[in-house]
């Protein structure tokens, strides 16, 4: 038995070690490849976006558990200390894969009791081409949890969705000195971007927090002109967080015409707008089975109620849960706050427990799916 199989703890600083922002996943997908083989999973393949599956029983009913293994950019170095562990993806989200392929390699499943797949995929912190690809693989779930720092008295139900649109501006150039003849395209941007933002301040903040308004973001605003002539090209980048009451369609017919009216307030400019990127909202039943078990696990492993919450974020349930109409939650180790931090780390306690919870809430929801029991 290697140290890593005898270790779940050292699986994961493995897995930390490996820098794997978005893009560069390969290294951690071959590496995960060995090791589930090594764990005792009985197929595992890798898909063409580089996704990882690895499978442990057979037949009906098929749990999903999965995660990703891609990370932002930003090495952190990799130390265990005062019973935490550094590294960059500890706590966003390699923790929670490590702990999910612990969880089921631990499974005692019956030769025809069901099924557990657990999938790494790549590119959740990008644009979902992991995600995107499993939905178009053969795979046929029956309900499915998502490895995210949810805390481990927490479970995520809900996750609002995203636009990520960018704006360009035209304008014609001159002398700086001309700026009262002459439309900046910087400037107009920004009031651009300033009549978006009060529109969604005004019309679709909720009363009932964040989680229900529309709250527009700028995240990159790129401009050109010299120190002696007016800017005559500006590129904007906004991303848009939806309500679950606002999906894309609406979203970008808001902002359309928000766009619309301002060229049409001001003739001497030419301004284009495309998606980048469009992921609706997703809101889980909070009365399947997935829930339920995930509920009943934790208080069981905790003696705590766990916690319902809702996200600001957006997660690869989303693109799933819109997919495939099946249960489906979001829960893992980790103070989420903590995510794209330098401080990124895991409480190696919670890390464990976070283990024993997945392999009771699979379980869990085998029984309720087959009547059978793997305890």
């Amino acid at each position: 038995m290697s140290q890593v199989k005898a270790n779940p703890i050292e699986l994961l600083r493995r897995m930390l070690e490996i820098y794997s922002p978005s893009g560069n996943e390969e290294e951690i997908s071959l590496f995960l490849e060995n090791m589930m083989l090594e764990l005792g999973f009985n197929r595992v393949w890798r898909d063409k976006a580089g996704n990882i599956y690895g499978e442990i029983g057979f037949g009906e009913p098929t749990v999903l558990l999965c995660g990703h293994m891609d990370t932002v950019p930003g090495w952190i170095d990799v130390k265990l200390e005062n019973g935490r562990l550094y590294g960059r993806g500890a706590v966003d989200a390699k923790a929670s894969l490590a702990a999910m392929i612990i969880a089921a390699a631990n499974l005692k499943l019956e030769p025809t009791g069901g099924r557990v797949i657990v999938a790494g995929v790549v590119d959740e912190e990008g644009r979902g081409k992991g995600i995107k690809r499993l939905i178009r693989e053969p795979i046929r779930v029956d309900c499915a949890i998502f490895g995210e720092p949810s805390g481990v008295k927490n479970i995520t139900f809900a996750y609002k969705g995203h636009i990520r649109f960018r704006v360009t501006c035209k304008t014609a150039t001159g002398h700086i000195g001309a700026q009262h003849l002459i439309p900046n395209a910087i400037e107009k941007c920004l009031d651009l971007w300033n009549r978006i933002k009060d529109a969604c301040n005004r019309e679709y903040t909720s009363p009932h927090g964040i989680f229900y308004s529309l709250t527009p973001s700028i995240t990159r605003i790129f401009g050109r002109g010299t120190t002696r002539s007016i800017p005559d090209l500006c590129v904007m980048n906004i991303d848009l967080r939806l309500p679950p009451t606002i999906n894309c369609d609406k979203a970008m017919s808001l902002i359309g015409d928000m766009i619309q009216r301002f060229k049409e307030e001001n003739p001497g400019l030419t301004l284009e707008f495309r998606a980048i990127d469009m992921v609706e909202p997703y809101v889980a039943d909070r009365e399947t089975p997935v829930i339920k078990a995930l509920r009943e696990a934790i208080f069981e492993e905790t003696g705590e109620e766990a916690r319902l919450v809702r996200k600001t974020g957006t997660g690869d349930m989303n693109i799933f849960g819109s997919h495939f109409k099946v249960p489906a939650a979001t829960y893992g180790p980790g103070d989420s706050s903590l995510s794209h931090t330098l401080n990124e780390s895991i409480s190696i306690k919670e890390y464990l427990l976070s283990i024993r919870i997945y392999k009771r809430a699979v379980e869990k929801i085998l029984y309720m799916l087959t009547g059978k029991s793997y305890k």
